[in-house]
């Protein structure tokens, strides 16, 4: 039987939906839907290996999207006062300011003049934050552009993350004690029981060469029932006899409490702050740290640490004696200007914080009275 001939409109329509049809396949990656680049939440998370995650970061462009779409994912830990915490549903904290002030570096606002800070992906403990880096969605998608917290770990100490110049420094470790203890001096440490974070492999080994003849006890930073007060529970137990921890974080912790801090910045202590970032990301690697020495300039940063890390539990320097005089800071005034006008050497500014304990060379205020040791 014979074809009969195709109406010449269903011939026209049927040649330009094949047009059509080829126009799309030409202009839109194969596997790919017409929502593609629309970001869909999954609930849905799992734990990819170092390995892995280094190789999906190294075909990346954190920076890239960071700029494009005006918002940085941020993995935190949560809460972790004076750092981080929610504070009446808001995020709070240094971090969280001075995120903001790193982001409204020229380096990240070419395309938004203000980049959304998205802290969502928050975790428990210490040593999960450079973790956070490293997960990703059920489909393959990475979770935060960068980790922010007291990270102190060296590049690949996680394979696959590495971390920028530091964003806080010239802090220390602090002696931690009930308020009652009468420490003049680190040797009275001899035989007593001392705590250090858990995960943290820096602390431990300074404890460990600064009070050999101590116990060392490695300390759980959880959360219990949302409050992080390891510390003072540590002490009050009885478990340990003192506590030796970055004094930044312990700040909030002391904070209202009857513990002291007996030496604020212990000697041969150097705590450097750093961003955790995945190894490729060198764009954003690099944009970061020119952002970081930009921000640390600004008068801004320092109204932070002031803002921050100024405590009241700091056990007071003991009056002057002998030779020792006092000096009364004036407006303009830094440890290294006092030091080279009374003491003839800017670089003697360690010996003056030493002697007041005092945690940052930054952290002096207009009217404190400051024990000068002797010329």
């Amino acid at each position: 039987m014979a074809l009969k001939p195709i109406p010449r409109l269903i011939l026209i329509i049927t040649i330009v939906a094949a047009v059509g049809f080829a126009v799309m396949k030409l202009i839109q990656p194969e596997g790919s839907s017409i929502q593609a680049n629309i970001e869909k939440p999954s609930s849905s998370v799992v734990q990819v290996n170092p390995v892995a995650s280094s190789t999906t970061a190294a075909s990346s462009n954190s920076m890239q999207t960071i700029l494009e779409k005006g918002v940085v994912r941020v993995g935190v830990q949560s809460p972790a006062k004076p750092f981080y915490s929610i504070v009446n549903g808001a995020p709070t904290g240094f971090n969280v300011d001075f995120l903001k002030l790193l982001f409204a570096q020229s380096e990240f606002t070419q395309k938004h003049p203000q980049i959304v800070i998205d802290t969502n992906l928050a975790v428990d403990t210490y040593e999960e934050v450079p973790k956070t880096l490293l997960k990703v969605d059920a489909r393959g998608k990475t979770l935060v552009d960068i980790a922010i917290d007291g990270l102190t770990f060296s590049d690949d100490d996680l394979k696959g993350v590495v971390y920028s110049i530091p964003y806080v420094s010239d802090f220390g470790y602090a002696l931690i004690a009930p308020s009652r203890a009468i420490i003049k001096d680190t040797s009275e440490l001899k035989g007593q029981t001392i705590g250090v974070l858990q995960g943290d492999p820096d602390v431990k080994a300074y404890v460990v060469r600064q009070f050999p003849d101590s116990k060392i006890i490695e300390l759980s930073d959880a959360a219990v029932n949302g409050v992080r007060d390891w510390i003072s529970r540590a002490i009050k137990s009885g478990q340990v006899d003192a506590v030796v921890y970055d004094y930044p974080f312990a700040v909030s912790e002391v904070a209202g409490t009857d513990l002291q801090f007996a030496f604020t910045k212990l000697q041969g202590s150097d705590i450097r702050y750093k961003i955790g970032v995945r190894k490729g990301d060198d764009q954003l690697l690099q944009g970061i740290n020119i952002a970081i020495r930009k921000t640390k300039e600004s008068p801004e940063y320092l109204e932070l640490l002031q803002k921050y890390f100024v405590s009241k539990n700091a056990k007071a320097a003991r009056g002057a004696t002998g030779a020792e005089t006092l000096y009364k800071v004036k407006a303009g005034d830094t440890l290294s200007t006092i030091s080279q006008a009374i003491l003839g050497d800017k670089l003697r500014y360690k010996e003056i914080e030493y002697r007041n304990n005092l945690p940052n060379p930054n952290l002096i205020q207009i009217g404190q009275k400051l024990v000068i040791p002797k010329t």
